[in-house]
């Protein structure tokens, strides 16, 4: 039997790039990149319906703690599109701005990393209560602004732009539910500063964790290679009902003795197998 991996691609958004000496220059994210990787990433800004001129492009590289400044000639002939970049010195008005930014970056990666416990009242009570459920994310999204002071209050344009686009760079907090489950949270952008609040949150896949320390399930491929040991009838009876609504097979006629032992794996056809002891 086969047994498939899964790999996760992100990507980071990126503003239009604008004709250089515009007010605002096109910001785009590319932590510990090459300057080869900067380069093309700094023309690929540059949309091929763009017209002909010349246009900067900051490259951000926050954990890097560097910011690179391309100008990027956009030539157009006919149907013919090429992009050309060449490294510039930033401005000291854009280092000030990245400045600023990173320092913020910092501050908010700091502020989460200690755990989250949720009170035992808290209304959204288990960490499965969040896959897949907008509403409770964004429930805990306003928990974990609590725990992070703004103090983006006073950045506008250009800064809060290069706020937005270094974090692109993980930034996770852990969070403790009452039913003795937790999750991770990663940020996922900075919203506007008029939505209530600042800085949103979004449950990150394949990382939330019953008592045991077992993953629960959030998808059909969390069953490739999947070993927990399960020492409640609760953890185990959450495993089976997720088992089940991933159509899961389960095997018929075993008796449920605790601590359990549950491992499953696909088959080359995709078909889900668990196996009970």
């Amino acid at each position: 039997m086969r047994v498939t991996s899964i790999c996760l691609l992100i990507s980071a958004a990126t503003m239009l790039a604008t004709p250089a000496g515009a007010a605002d220059p096109a910001i785009a994210a590319c932590h510990g990149c090459s300057d080869a990787t900067a380069k093309s990433m700094a023309e690929a800004q540059v949309p091929r319906t763009a017209s002909a001129g010349v246009y900067d492009v900051y490259i951000v590289d926050s954990p890097g703690n560097r910011l690179r400044l391309y100008r990027v000639t956009a030539e157009r002939e006919g149907r013919m599109a090429f992009n050309y970049a060449q490294p510039r010195t930033p401005s000291s008005t854009y280092l000030g701005y990245f400045r600023t930014s990173r320092s913020e970056w910092d501050y908010v990666r700091q502020a989460v990393k200690p755990n989250i416990v949720l009170p035992r009242d808290f209304p959204v009570q288990s960490a499965e209560s969040v896959i897949g459920n907008a509403y409770n994310q964004t429930v805990i999204s306003e928990q974990l602004n609590r725990h992070v002071p703004t103090r983006i209050g006073s950045l506008f344009g250009a800064a809060l732009a290069m706020l937005r686009t270094v974090f692109t760079r993980a930034i996770t907090a852990e969070v403790a539910f009452p039913d003795g489950t937790t999750a991770l949270f990663v940020l996922d952008r900075v919203d506007n500063l008029t939505s209530g609040h600042t800085f949103v949150y979004r449950y990150k896949p394949g990382s939330a964790r019953d008592s045991d320390g077992n993953l629960i399930p959030d998808s059909v491929s969390a069953f490739d290679n999947y070993g927990g040991r399960f020492s409640t009838g609760g953890n185990l009876a959450r495993f089976r009902d997720r088992a089940k609504m991933y159509g899961v097979e389960w095997p018929q006629g075993f008796r449920e003795e605790l601590p359990s032992y549950t491992i499953c794996a696909r088959d080359d056809e995709g078909n889900a197998h668990c196996w009970h002891r």
